[in-house]
């Protein structure tokens, strides 16, 4: 049985405030039947993470890394029946775990320096087809050009600077 006696009741204010009333996702799955996150390991489910911002999880979503499992291909945007924006759900997540914790780095972020997302495009091409959407987002993954002014701007971030064991490039 789920504890909610430490639950945060305005959590979704606090993270989603820009992002519009996240109350209307009703756990409808199309944000993951669209997502290419969604089939790697750990596979990302927005409608979890939006679960755990309306109860108030606050332990639990401050340890989850998965928001940052997103490849920014905006296919949920575009097919959310409720608009509740779920790749600014995610940024928001990101945003919020960064103020909660100042040590946090998810494991994540050095395969975004390496190559731009956190999951391979590839093998979403098919489906992102089906669902009427180009075969390759038109992302930083399509330029290597942008992809590398991309590195070298992180490159001079403390981030990158002070954990340098984790940047490949």
């Amino acid at each position: 049985m789920l504890d909610l006696t430490n639950a945060n009741a305005d959590l979704w204010r606090e993270i989603t405030g820009s992002c519009g009333d996240i109350r209307h996702c009703f756990n409808c799955s199309t944000c993951v039947a669209g997502c290419p996150a969604a089939e790697g390991n750990p596979p990302l489910f927005i409608r979890d993470l939006v679960r755990k911002v309306l109860l108030g999880l606050e332990e639990s979503l401050l340890e989850d890394e998965t928001p940052w499992l997103c490849v920014t291909c905006s296919a949920c945007e575009e097919m959310c029946p409720m608009g509740v924006h779920p790749f600014e759900v995610c940024l928001a997540i990101r945003r919020w775990q960064t103020r909660n914790d100042d040590t946090y780095i998810p494991a994540a972020v050095a395969e975004i320096f390496e190559t731009g997302h956190t999951q391979p495009l590839d093998n979403v091409r098919e489906k992102r087809r089906a669902v009427g959407l180009e075969e390759v987002p038109p992302t930083i993954a399509r330029y290597p050009e942008l992809l590398e002014k991309f590195r070298d701007m992180l490159r001079d971030t403390d981030l990158v600077k002070n954990n340098e064991y984790m940047f490949k490039g």
